[in-house]
């Protein structure tokens, strides 16, 4: 149980959550005629690429959590490896065989799709770049916020670049840029969302983050410029919403649910910034991420 709470489990069914929205604002979600698969992934794959994300985002907090032991003890001293509740050693075996099970899922998928090297390729990718996180890129202020951001983007990311061969003849493929122009929307309000929430959890740790000698941004170049950074990373958000519908992407119900939902959610994001209450901050962006994608689904939907 201790090792399943140090995957974050939240956070592995908002990617899943992800990865399944990506595919049906594509029309690409699996679908089934006499047996045979028409248009769009089958179950298996569908499947195979959720556990992998799940094994990927567990490895990564794992492995992340014991690189972070000395600073935990003063910012989250409640987390199980500070609080004793599981062994360093317990936890780097279970982030090893995280990792081989991530690209496992990528092969077999591969294999068993007919995709081959692209779900490989994309899985083992995405485990080097957890670890370039882990060991490098999060010592880097800013640059560790943007890199979460980007992580976060996975799911579509993969949808986008996952190779759709349709098994009817009279059925054209999706083309790149077509399925991009469906799915930036979404990529592009999660990374920049998340990179604000990233922000706010920085400014909540960052009396525990100088005590440990870890420098991120509010440190580096003050709360009340990264206080800013993050509000107006916040308003440019709001101020894309209309982009989508003017491009013809999506419907109008898209940007009235947006903007009827968004708006006052955003402005108690920022009154509670001022306030300086973080952690509530983070848990109304990571609403505002779920309120967009839900926004995405019913106009599509419609």
């Amino acid at each position: 149980m201790t090792l399943i709470k140090m995957t974050r489990p939240v956070n592995i069914a908002i990617a899943s959550v992800t990865l399944v929205v990506g595919y049906f604002l594509l029309g690409i979600f699996p679908g089934v005629d006499e047996g045979v698969t028409v248009r769009g992934i089958s179950f298996t794959t569908l499947s195979l690429q959720i556990l992998g994300f799940a094994c990927a985002i567990g490895f990564g907090n794992i492995q992340n959590d014991v690189l972070d032991f000395e600073s935990d003890k003063k910012n989250r001293p409640n987390r199980p490896l500070p609080s004793g509740r599981i062994s360093v050693s317990a936890a780097k075996t279970a982030w090893i065989v995280m990792a081989i099970l991530t690209v496992a899922c990528g092969l077999a998928d591969g294999i068993l799709s007919g995709a081959y090297a692209t779900p490989s390729l994309f899985f083992a990718a995405l485990v080097l770049l957890l670890i370039a996180y882990n060991k490098k890129l999060k010592h880097i202020p800013l640059l560790k916020n943007m890199t979460v951001a980007f992580l976060c983007t996975t799911p579509l990311i993969l949808t986008l670049i996952y190779p759709i061969i349709p098994r009817e003849t009279d059925i054209e493929p999706m083309s790149l840029s077509a399925k991009f122009g469906f799915l930036y929307p979404a990529m592009m309000f999660a990374f920049l969302l998340t990179t604000v929430r990233e922000i706010y959890k920085d400014l909540e740790d960052e009396s525990g983050d100088l005590m440990a000698g870890i420098i991120t941004f509010p440190i580096a170049a003050g709360a009340p410029t990264a206080r800013r950074l993050a509000g107006a990373i916040l308003v440019f958000t709001w101020m894309l919403l209309p982009l989508p519908t003017i491009q013809g992407y999506y419907s109008t119900i898209f940007l009235i649910l947006t903007l009827a939902t968004l708006t006052p959610t955003f402005a108690t994001i920022l009154i509670q910034t001022q306030k300086q209450n973080y952690r509530k901050s983070q848990k109304l962006v990571k609403i505002s991420m779920f309120v967009g994608l839900i926004a995405l689904v019913i106009s599509t939907a419609i």
